[in-house]
C-alpha cells in the first residue's frame, strides 16, 4: 500500500508540473518503468539481507522495530502537520469569503428598504395630486406597478445572497470537520509515538543490562568489519543498479573529466613559471574547522555532485568527532565522517539526486542513500527517523532524515558517507 501511495502521489505532482506536458508518453511510461525496476530489486535485496540477518544474533538488533516505528510515526505526523496548516488556510480564506457575502446582503438590504420607502412616500403623493389634478389613473397604476416589479428583483436578490451565504456556511462548517478530524489522527498518531517511545526506552534498558555482551562486540575488530563489509556489499549492488542508467552521463563526465586535467595540467604548468620567475605558490588551503556551521541549501541544487569539490556542506550542524581514516575505539578506521549533534536536528541532502535506499541496516541504524549519478553517493546513518523513501527525488538542502542514534551509536548526531564506485571519499576534502 505505501508503495502504491507513493506511486500515485509522484503521478499527481507531475501531472501539476507545466513541464510535464513537453514530456512524450513513451518517456513518461520508460520512467515509470525504470522506478518500478528500482523497487522492484530494491525489495529483493531486502529479502536478501533479511536472510543474512536472521542468521546471525546481535543484542543491538532488538532496537531495529522501534527505531523503525517512531521513524515512520515522525514521518506521518510531519505529513499531517502540512496537511492541517493547509486545511487551516483554506478555511480562513472562506471565512473572509462569508465576512465579504454577509456585507453585501447587509448593504443589499440596505439598499431594499432605503428604495421601498422613497417609491412608498413618493407613490402616495402621487397618487393625490393625480385626485387633486384629475391626472390619468392609467399612468398612476403602471407606475405603481414598476415599483413592485422594482421590490421584487430587490427580494430576489437578497433571497440568493442569503442562498450563497448558507452554502459558504456549509463549507465552512465541513472544512472545520476535517480539520478536526486531522487533528485527532495527529493526537491519535502522537499517543502512538508516545508508546513507542516507551518501548524504546524499555529496549534500551534491555540494551542497558546487556552492555557487557555489546560492549565485548563493538571491542572485536571482525564485528565492525562485518558491518563494513555488508554495506559495501549493498552499496556495490545499488551501483549495480544504476550502472546502466549512467552509461550516457558517465561519458559527459569523462569529457568534463578530461577538461579538468586539461586545465589542471595548465595550472601546474603556470605554478612552475611562477616559481621559476622567482614568485611565489599561491597559499594552500587551510585545515577545515572542526565545527560544521552551514548546511546545505537550495542554491546548490542542480549542481553536478563533481563540481561541489571543495565547496560542499555538510549535512548538518555540529562537531565532527570521527574522521576519515582516524582509528575508532572499537577498532578500525572511520570510513566517513561523525557528526556530533543534539537529537530530531533535521539531516539535509548534500546535493541533488535520488533515494535509493532508506531502511534500518545493522551498525548503521536508519540509513538513507542518495544516488547523485556519476557513481557518486552520500551516505546518512544513525538516524532517528526517515524522513524520505526509496524512489524519491531529493534537492540540494531538502530534510532526508532527522538525527540520532539509532544502530547502538555511542553519540548522537548522523553518520556521514561519500562514495564513488563503491569506494569510500574523505568527506572534509569535499567540504567548504
Amino acid at each position: 500500500m505505501r508503495c502504491r501511495f507513493i506511486a500515485l502521489t509522484c503521478t499527481a505532482a507531475l501531472l501539476a508540473s507545466p513541464a510535464v506536458f513537453a514530456v512524450s508518453r513513451q518517456e513518461t511510461s520508460a520512467k515509470q518503468g525504470e522506478l518500478k525496476e528500482l523497487r522492484g530489486q530494491m525489495d529483493q535485496i531486502k529479502k536478501d539481507l533479511a536472510k543474512t540477518e536472521a542468521s546471525r544474533s546481535d543484542a543491538a538488533d532488538a532496537l531495529k522495530d522501534s527505531e523503525t516505528a517512531i521513524s515512520e510515526a515522525n514521518r506521518v505526523l510531519n505529513e499531517l502537520a502540512s496537511a492541517r496548516e493547509l486545511t487551516e488556510a483554506e478555511l480562513d480564506r472562506l471565512n473572509q469569503d462569508i465576512s465579504r457575502t454577509r456585507k453585501s446582503i447587509e448593504h443589499s438590504q440596505q439598499r431594499l428598504g432605503e428604495l421601498l420607502r422613497t417609491r412608498y412616500k413618493a407613490g402616495n403623493v402621487e397618487a393625490w395630486r393625480l385626485l387633486l389634478n384629475q391626472q390619468d389613473p392609467n399612468q398612476v397604476n403602471r407606475d405603481l406597478t414598476y415599483l413592485r416589479y422594482l421590490a421584487r428583483s430587490q427580494q430576489q436578490l437578497a433571497g440568493q445572497l442569503q442562498q450563497q451565504l448558507e452554502q459558504l456556511n456549509a463549507l465552512a462548517e465541513e472544512i472545520r470537520q476535517k480539520n478536526e478530524a486531522l487533528r485527532e489522527l495527529a493526537q491519535n498518531k502522537a499517543q502512538q509515538k508516545n508508546s513507542l517511545e516507551e518501548q524504546q526506552a524499555r529496549k534500551q534498558a534491555l540494551l542497558q543490562q546487556l552492555s557487557q555482551r555489546i560492549d565485548s562486540q563493538r571491542n572485536q575488530l571482525q564485528k565492525l568489519q562485518a558491518d563494513e563489509k555488508r554495506l559495501s556489499q549493498l552499496v556495490d549492488r545499488l551501483n549495480a543498479i544504476l550502472r546502466q542508467q549512467e552509461a550516457a552521463r558517465a561519458r559527459e563526465e569523462a569529457k568534463r573529466r578530461a577538461l579538468a586535467e586539461k586545465r589542471a595540467r595548465e595550472q601546474a604548468l603556470a605554478e612552475q613559471r611562477a616559481k621559476q620567475a622567482g614568485k611565489a605558490p599561491p597559499p594552500k588551503p587551510s585545515a577545515p574547522p572542526e565545527l560544521v556551521t552551514e548546511v546545505p541549501d537550495s542554491s546548490q541544487a542542480g549542481q553536478r555532485f563533481a563540481a561541489l569539490k571543495g565547496k560542499m556542506r555538510l549535512p548538518v550542524k555540529g562537531e565532527i568527532t570521527g574522521r576519515f581514516g582516524s582509528s575508532r575505539g572499537e577498532g578500525g578506521s572511520w570510513k566517513g565522517i561523525f557528526i556530533r549533534t543534539g537529537s530530531g536536528q533535521p539531516v539535509h541532502a548534500v546535493a541533488s539526486g535520488q533515494v535509493v535506499f532508506s531502511e534500518w541496516l545493522r551498525g548503521f541504524g536508519n540509513l538513507v542513500i542518495v544516488d547523485h549519478g556519476g557513481g557518486y553517493m552520500s551516505l546518512y546513518g544513525a538516524n532517528e527517523s526517515l524522513l524520505k523513501q526509496t524512489g524519491d527525488a531529493v534537492k540540494a538542502g531538502d530534510a532526508l532524515a532527522t538525527s540520532g542514534n539509532s544502530g547502538g551509536m555511542g553519540e548522537t548526531g548522523v553518520y556521514f558517507e561519500i562514495r564513488q564506485n563503491g569506494r569510500p571519499l574523505d568527506p572534509m576534502s569535499w567540504a567548504g
